[in-house]
Parts: C-alpha cells; structure tokens; sequence
C-alpha cells in the first residue's frame, strides 16, 4: 500500500475511536508530564529513573494503539502496566537495538570530534600563530571532517530505520528474544524504510496544522500517525484486519 492508503486504513480504524483515542492521548501526556516534573525535582538521580522508565511507558502507549486499532479492549492507563510488565523485555530489545547501533554512532562521534578539533585548530592557527598553512591544514580537515560527519549522520538515521518495527513485533511475538525481535525487524524493514520515512514526512501539514492549535490538536493526530504505523506494520507482517466500514440502513 502507499501512503495514501495506510493513511486510509488507520482513519477507517479510529472511525467511532477518535475521541477514545485523543482522551487516552491526553491522559499519556498529562501522566508523563506529571512523571517528568517529579524526576526534575530530584537531582541526578530523577534524571536516571526518567531515562530508565521513559521507554516502557512508551511501549505501552504503542501497545494500547495497537489493542484499540484492532478493536481489543483498553484502558486510558493500560499503558503504564502494559509497559511495567513487560519492563526486562523493552529494555532487553533497546540493548539489542544499541548493539546494532554501536558502529554508526561511534563513527558520528569521531567525525564530531574532528569536526570541533578542526574548527578550534582553524581559529587558533589565525589568531596566535597567524599561519596560513596551519588554517589551510585544518580547513582541510575541517571539510573532510564535515563531509564524514553528514555521512555518518545519514548512515545512523538508514541504520536505525532498520529497527523502527522492533516494539510493535515485542507486542505481537512476546515469546521471542530481544536479539530475534530485532533482527525480525530488520528483515521486515529491507527495502522498506523510504516508505516508512516517506509516511511520516506525510504528516508534517498536519503537525504544522496542528501547532496553530496551540497543540491541542496533537490530541487526535498523535492517534492517527501512530495507527497509521500500525497498519503499516501489519501489512508487512502480514497481520493486516481491514478496518470494517459502519453499515448503513438501506
């Protein structure tokens, strides 16, 4: 399917859901909101309990959109035990997940590194020992810097599109291992991030749109980009449920 149709399926999925979903929505942001206040006020460690539990309570804000595109029954705070009880789990994929990552993201590091070795080489080499060679040096390295920089940038972005399905395939196999869930994920997604990327840049009119609202109406887009990426999986799962159309009275 292409966007338009993903886009589609999920509408015809929130049909009679919507305000369901833009209250679950807020009751999310309210609890997360309330969770972030709380840990700000703690030094250091707060910081460390957010960074621990922030996660799962998005996974299980994931799941309750994924049990109410498909009808199921949820709760407006389903997500927190949903996301506390699969804890170990959650954690066990983002470690698989960081795994994968590891190389792209210390090939961004070192060209950040270079790339500010360079920058500050460049302005000494102008100012204390007022030598043309020296910035001619480091401006070279600078560019060379820069270019492995944007590389390493785009190779981590692709990289981690790989893994965008990981959650979604925890929810529905929970018996696999994080290892297995990610490498699920990764197969699915071969040849298939550009469409996923592409859905999401579909949504930004509506982002934009949104923000004139003074973000009241993330309420009912938030729902409806994340089923949106429901369906999206589904249909590469195989997993799809067309959503059924209401019947009229003839």
């Amino acid at each position: 399917m292409v966007a338009s149709e993903i886009r589609a399926n999920a509408r015809k999925a929130l049909a009679g859901k919507w305000g369901k979903a833009a209250l679950l929505t807020l009751v999310y942001t309210i609890i997360v909101f309330v969770i972030n206040f709380v840990c700000n006020l703690i030094p250091i460690i707060g910081g460390i309990i957010l960074f621990v539990i922030s996660t799962p309570i998005s996974y299980g804000l994931l799941v309750s959109f994924m049990k109410l595109k498909r009808d199921e029954e949820v709760n407006y705070t389903d997500f927190l035990s949903i996301g506390f009880s699969s804890f170990a789990k959650v954690w066990g994929v983002l470690g698989n997940i960081i795994l994968k990552m590891i190389l792209p993201v210390c090939l961004l590091v070192v060209f950040i590194i270079l790339l500010v070795v360079s920058l500050g080489g460049s302005l000494a080499s102008a100012v204390i020992a007022e030598s043309s060679s020296g910035v001619a040096g480091f401006g070279f390295l600078g560019f060379i810097s820069f270019i492995g920089y944007i590389a390493s940038l785009i190779y981590v972005i692709v990289k981690g599109y790989l893994y965008s399905l990981s959650y979604y395939i925890l929810n529905d196999n929970p018996n696999m291992t994080g290892k297995e869930v990610v490498e699920t994920s990764e197969k699915l997604m071969r040849g298939n991030r550009w469409r996923f990327f592409w859905l999401g840049l579909t949504f930004i009119g509506w982002s934009i749109l949104a923000g004139f609202t003074l973000g009241i109406g993330m309420l009912w887009l938030m729902p409806y980009i994340m089923v949106a990426f429901v369906c999206f999986y589904e249909e590469l799962a195989g997993k799809t449920t067309e959503a059924v159309e209401p019947k009229t009275e003839e």
